[in-house]
């Protein structure tokens, strides 16, 4: 196929590897272009016009040297005021026998999309729009996908079975007609087919891999329920389900591979010590990975003060007697213990590995987490998430994995009130900080970046550090981020701990774990350039001892999107929002960490097609001879080989 030179820096700067990939550049949305009256426009319509130039075309400057056009067109006896933010060289002798305008209804007024001299009926119909990027323009792109489709041809990957028990198109017919639909019915159907087609072969790559590792270890041993009994707290209902689920796993002889999702502050980390405790008293060792050095040391810490009589040992890149745990590790058959990412490293050998858990595990990589379960042989894991989803979704999305919830708060938790300042300043809330500062309690101040010329326009943790300090200059400062060596976070975490620190300013290296009793007031400076889960889970860091928190979002901006952290303040609700607004894999983690990237199919929106498709791909991965299976089968392998 011979390309222009364009054309090719086009497929290249969309990060596309030839013609035939460039075909999963799918559009975003699509414009239905019909001819509608004017009396039956609403706000926000796009609507194609055709009628005479009124006038000239007048030229407006708008923000830093920055130019527009407007012009007046004729139609249904009307004239229709036009806005164009670009296109200035024209003329109006290009258009003396009309002109159509393509564009959204403003106020009974056109911002215009395009504009041309073409009779209207060339521009109504179905029209795709693509993501684009500095320099490609959607003719461009609508142009190229013309030329590689006249010279490719697609084979079916789904078997004709599936194809007309669901009424799919076949994949040539649904790959033309999602770039160039012939009408909203057919447009529909090729949509179906391809989510369907992304599903299935989704689910089919974890079966196929989930398949050959199955196999574990029964744990028999001396059960908890006094080590339960004398907790200083009751466990809540979810709690205890969710114990009994893993207990119920870690007997059978089938490797458990369990998600243990639920909101910040839910009690997750006790139900994992208690699941440690019991494989322990099984005769193994249990290893449990956090992602930072802050939250592996407070895991530490509050496993000694829940369970003092039962060793536990820390390790991270800098624990001072790490020779001695590494020994251990080699020795010691049963043992119990927390660390970074320095439990996968190559020199750390495990004797009797049987039990991991992985705490925030989208922080993780798939590789990584795979690096230390396979320290041991056929190892039960546990992953632990506080970015939480329906449990009907999660099951359908990680169907390799089961899945409790704890979908209660405990009884002892009181719910954070929660503000939205409308500026990216606290000098509307100076006072109220003053004043709890004076009641001798201590705030939280988040930041997005750590140095000035990180990133624009937003706040920095050394230029707030200045600021503040002079701001709150009866109380000391302090800075924390993940830049710090590991010595210089642990001092500060201590001196904030012992509040010999009063208002720490940090990035979100405190989203996770950090439990500081006397913090109760949180600050997040440029709060738009957080997701809703981040800014939920900010939130549970404060109101964690007697006292009710206060958290406060900072925003110039986005603030229908943040409104919803005043609505809600249950995680579930919020994760589906945030993906709502920002996408699956925004919320749970990028491709590298193993979360499900899909280019068409929405988890949400096609949570039906999410879940027709997984029930299929269990009936096929028991029937992966028959030769109608093979192609999707082949396809789904090839994903595990990505």
């Amino acid at each position: 196929m011979k390309l222009t030179l364009k054309q090719e820096l086009i497929i290249e700067k969309l990060n596309y590897t030839d013609p035939h990939d460039f075909l999963k550049h799918y559009p975003i949305r699509y414009d239905f272009l019909a001819l509608k009256p004017v009396q039956e426009w609403q706000e926000k319509d796009v609507v194609v016009i055709h009628g005479p130039l009124i006038g000239d075309f007048k030229r407006f400057s708008f923000g830093r040297n920055r130019a527009g056009i407007q012009f007046m067109v004729e139609y249904e006896q009307q004239l229709i005021r036009c806005t164009f933010f670009a296109r200035l060289f024209v003329k109006k002798e290009q258009y003396e026998n009309g002109i159509t305008v393509i564009g959204s209804v403003s106020k009974g007024a056109i911002i215009v999309k395009s504009l041309n001299q073409k009779p209207i009926e060339e521009s109504l119909g179905i029209k795709p729009i693509y993501s684009l990027k500095s320099g490609i323009k959607n003719h461009e792109i609508h142009n190229l996908m013309k030329k590689i489709l006249k010279k490719e041809s697609f084979h079916n990957l789904l078997p004709e079975s599936l194809i007309n028990k669901y009424r799919l198109s076949d994949r040539d017919t649904a790959m033309r007609e999602i770039h160039f639909p012939q009408n909203p019915n057919r447009l529909r159907d090729a949509l179906r087919t391809l989510k369907y087609e992304e599903f299935l072969a989704y689910h089919l790559s974890l079966m196929l891999q989930s398949f050959e590792h199955t196999q574990g270890f029964a744990k028999v041993g001396k059960d908890i329920d006094d080590l339960i009994s004398h907790l200083p707290f009751d466990l809540i209902s979810d709690q205890e389900i969710a114990v009994n689920e893993i207990i119920t796993d870690l007997k059978s002889n089938r490797k458990m591979q369990r998600m243990l999702q639920g909101d910040v502050g839910s009690g997750k980390t006790i139900v994992a010590f208690l699941a440690a405790i019991y494989v322990m008293r099984s005769k193994y060792q249990v290893a449990m990975m956090a992602p930072t050095e802050l939250l592996a040391r407070q895991h530490f810490e509050s496993f000694k003060r829940f369970f003092p009589d039962i060793p536990v040992y820390l390790l991270t890149q800098d624990v001072k007697d790490k020779a001695l745990v590494l020994e251990l590790l080699k020795k010691e058959s049963t043992l119990f213990v927390i660390g970074t990412h320095a439990l996968f490293q190559d020199s750390v050998e495990f004797i009797n590995l049987s039990f991991v858990i992985i705490d925030e595990q989208h922080r993780f990589g798939v590789d990584q987490r795979q690096r230390l379960i396979h320290k041991g042989e056929q190892v039960d894991s546990l992953m632990l998430s506080a970015t939480p989803i329906p449990r009907s979704l999660a099951r359908a999305l990680f169907f390799d994995q089961e899945v409790s919830s704890i979908t209660q708060y405990p009884q002892h938790r009181k719910e954070t009130e929660t503000f939205l300042i409308q500026e990216n300043s606290i000098r509307s809330i100076v006072d109220i900080l003053t004043l709890q500062l004076q009641k001798r309690e201590q705030i939280y101040v988040v930041c997005p970046s750590i140095y000035e010329d990180e990133r624009a326009h937003v706040k920095n943790v050394y230029a707030l550090e200045e600021q503040l300090s002079y701001v709150f200059e009866d109380y000391t400062v302090g800075v924390l981020h993940g830049q710090m060596s590991a010595d210089e976070k642990t001092n500060v975490m201590n001196k904030f701990i012992n509040n010999e620190i009063q208002v720490l300013i940090c990035t979100t290296i405190i989203e996770v774990g950090v439990d500081v009793h006397n913090a109760n007031t949180m600050v997040v400076y440029n709060a738009e350039q957080f997701g809703l889960a981040t800014l939920h889970q900010l939130r549970g860091r404060v109101g964690r001892g007697k006292q009710a928190g206060q958290c406060y979002y900072l925003s110039k901006s986005e603030h229908e999107r943040l409104e919803a952290l005043l609505e809600s303040s249950d995680g579930f609700e919020l994760s589906l929002k945030d993906m709502r607004f920002r996408g699956f894999g925004d919320v749970l983690g990028k491709r590298q960490t193993g979360m499900p990237q899909f280019i068409l199919a929405d988890v949400i929106e096609d949570e039906k097609i999410l879940n027709v498709s997984r029930d299929d791909a269990i009936e096929i991965s028991k029937h992966q001879e028959e030769s109608q299976y093979q192609s999707i089968i082949k396809y789904a392998k090839s994903m595990n080989d990505v």
